[in-house]
């Protein structure tokens, strides 16, 4: 397959080599001219585009995929990205599970209320360009020394009882590769590791975990059950706890 990763940084570096060692002919765009290097020995193709200079936007022959891997919650792509000429019939957007609201209960695609507006728009722009696009809203993002262990090493969490949403670059992968071996479909999919260990579980703390909310959930759960459910999906690092 011919795939395009518009917008690779951390995560598309490692979905670029994932898939180009799987056979596919990469095409990787990136803001920084000084990433051009690295991201050669991944791709195929590498372009220097940033989607803020519209007068450059590139056209590129017919595509079997393309991921769409701009910061969600930026707006600084949204009037290039409505002038890009790609023609493919399978997409993905990566968005995140930031979109829901900062409290307790069990979130899933379903919830439509209270919703962050700049998220809700990145995501309706991707999708009405291309209606055929699979958003993935991706959980905290762990990984090759991506922790809480590291990023707690000399500080102590403010919040030790807070729940984790997280999911593992590796899942992205994969997930992403299940996405292109399935039909286009126009869904929206949370990706999140499906085990919620507290923070304080994670970095061996000594909490108490309490169940004492009105609706039996003491914290804010993401839930990945649809993407299970409709890609027959296992997760192969389900519990952060252990990234």
């Amino acid at each position: 397959m011919k795939i395009a990763i518009v917008g690779c940084g951390w995560v598309g570096v490692r979905l670029a080599a994932y898939l180009k060692q799987k056979g596919h002919h990469l095409i990787v765009t990136t803001t920084s001219r000084e990433k051009v290097q690295e991201l050669q020995s991944v791709a195929s193709e590498v372009y220097l585009f940033d989607f803020t200079n519209t007068e450059e936007i590139p056209a590129c022959e017919t595509l079997d995929a393309v991921i769409f891997s701009m910061p969600a919650a930026s707006p600084n792509w949204h009037a290039g990205f409505k002038k890009l000429e790609l023609e493919t019939n399978h997409s993905v957007f990566f968005s995140s599970t930031g979109i829901y609201p900062q409290q307790n209960g069990v979130f899933t695609e379903e919830n439509k209320e209270g919703l962050r507006a700049d998220l809700v728009s990145a995501e309706r722009i991707v999708s009405a360009k291309y209606p055929q696009t699979i958003v993935l809203r991706l959980g905290g993002i762990m990984g090759d020394g991506r922790s809480l262990q590291n990023f707690y090493r000399s500080k102590s969490p403010p919040d030790p009882e807070k729940l984790a949403n997280h999911i593992h670059f590796t899942d992205i992968i994969l997930a992403v590769e299940a996405v292109l071996n399935s039909p286009p479909a126009g869904e929206t999919y949370n990706l999140v590791a499906p085990v919620h260990p507290t923070v304080g579980e994670i970095l061996d703390l000594e909490v108490h975990r309490s169940d004492d909310s009105a609706d039996g959930v003491n914290g804010r759960i993401i839930s990945s059950q649809k993407f299970i459910d409709d890609f027959n999906y296992t997760f192969k690092h389900p519990n952060p706890k252990y990234f």
